[in-house]
């Protein structure tokens, strides 16, 4: 179970690993992460800190869209705050006492958690003092007795009225004494800041950390949202934006599989494999624009011509399977909604490859050979009326075609699922394969005969009576 954490400098990748130690740690969450993050499916993305000017903030729409393919979003403490009081009623989860008085309309402004922080050779280390700390701390300085709710109030003014990147205690304190507030109580307020300071948005981080623990022990699902997402326009151009960033998002992930790449390589699999998975992927990519979403029946469906398909109908055998490839609840249930969503795209993948295929073959050389052969085969066997030959026409039994065809063709042990093999090379079924194999078997048995007809002789011997 992956969770990617978006934090700095509300808590350290250190910091965060503490809590969950097998965590994705980045630092602040900008345009794109969520969506790049979302693409590597992991179970969970927790929001803590994100970036508000300096580069575009993260859109609510990716965060919308990593729900609907299942992530869960988590928020606290800063923008994750932000991001979830927006998005709660949609099923993003905020934690912590900031997230709160956004959503109760306590707090509105962005600025509240805005901190001014160095760049990630520093650690992102503040150097600012956020305005939700600094009413917290002076909240507790007025129940702690340290100041007078009036100086309370004044002093909280005060903070507000300077800019996000510029607030700090010691310019506050000094604005106070500008002010004109009671000297004793700035004084007093001075000593005690010093280990009395609140520091709420830590305190929400933290409590979101240890909520996520605690979620993932409960061995959670894919998220389910009751929405159905609009890929726009807007939708599409964003993630246009965003992908450009996926060729550096290199994951653990990618990492590990080295190793299975090389073994692919050794094996000579690698590009038939790599074939594939770009056609699945494709398919899946289209169908996630036009924001379809498979339903109950549609995964049942894909469960069971994908066990039907690989052989594993036994449920042992689909357990060893599960067992082998890795795949825990979760992970098992987006493999099968992944394909439930190809399956939907499958007829627009068949029509591209159609379109592109004459091409593909060209630049690989074979497409005159095979063409010549076609016709010549087509014209043959409609001169012996053998267009679409019988088992009777071409003097064969069943197993004795496809033993011919696998066996002495094909150089391979029959298959023992025929219809199986016949829609993995393309056919639509085995009846299809049949009159494809009967086809070349007539045609071959002919082109056998006239090398071995004298000169000038003609006729055939296989030739369908009328």
């Amino acid at each position: 179970m992956t969770i990617h954490v978006f934090a700095g400098p509300t808590l350290s990748s250190r910091e965060v690993r503490a809590h969950l130690p097998d965590a994705l740690v980045a630092g602040p969450v900008k345009f794109g992460d969520v969506y790049r993050a979302a693409r590597q499916q992991p179970s969970a993305i927790a929001i803590i800190d994100g970036y508000f000017e300096r580069v575009p903030a993260t859109w609510h729409k990716e965060i919308l869209w990593a729900m609907s393919e299942g992530v869960h979003v988590f928020g606290a403490s800063s923008m994750g705050a932000l991001r979830a009081a927006e998005l709660c009623d949609f099923g993003m989860v905020g934690v912590g006492a900031i997230f709160e008085a956004f959503r109760d309309g306590e707090l509105e402004d962005d600025d509240e958690v805005a901190v001014a922080h160095g760049d990630e050779s520093t650690g992102f280390v503040p150097v600012s003092d956020a305005m939700v700390n600094i009413r917290a701390t002076l909240r507790r300085a007025a129940v702690e007795g340290v100041l007078s709710e009036p100086t309370r109030d004044a002093l909280t003014a005060l903070a507000k009225g300077i800019f996000y990147a510029d607030r700090s205690y010691p310019g506050l304190l000094e604005a106070g004494a500008t002010a004109g507030l009671d000297a004793q109580e700035l004084s007093r307020f001075r000593v005690w800041v010093g280990v009395g300071r609140v520091d709420q948005k830590r305190a929400d981080a933290e409590r979101l950390l240890e909520q996520l623990k605690a979620w993932q022990r409960t061995l959670p699902r894919p998220k389910r949202v009751d929405y159905s997402f609009e890929a726009t326009d807007a939708w599409h151009e964003a993630e246009r934006a965003a992908s450009t960033g996926l060729a550096d998002a290199k994951t653990s992930v990618a990492r590990v599989d080295e190793g299975v790449l090389e073994e692919l390589k050794l094996g000579d699999q690698y590009m038939a494999a790599h074939a594939a998975a770009s056609a699945f992927g494709w398919s899946l990519d289209a169908a996630r624009r036009a924001g379809v979403r498979p339903d109950a029946l549609a995964v049942r469906t894909a469960v069971e011509t994908f066990r039907r398909d690989a052989g594993l109908s036994e449920r042992q055998a689909f357990e060893a399977w599960r067992e082998a490839q890795q795949l825990n609840d979760a992970a098992l249930t987006r493999f099968f909604e992944d394909r439930a969503r190809a399956s939907w795209a499958q007829p627009l993948s068949e029509s591209l490859g159609h379109g592109h295929l004459r091409s593909q073959l060209q630049s690989a050389g074979v497409y005159g050979a095979l063409r010549e052969r076609a016709e010549r085969k087509a014209q043959r066997l409609n001169e012996l009326g053998l267009a679409s030959p019988s088992l009777a026409d071409a003097k064969l039994g069943e197993t004795e075609l496809w033993r011919w065809y696998f066996v002495e063709r094909l150089e391979r042990d029959v298959p023992r699922d025929l219809d199986l093999f016949a829609r993995s090379a393309g056919f639509a079924g085995i009846d299809e394969l049949r009159r494809a194999a009967l086809r070349e078997h007539c045609y071959r048995v002919d082109e056998a005969s006239e090398q071995r007809r004298p000169s000038g002789a003609s006729g055939a011997k296989l030739r369908r009576k009328t």
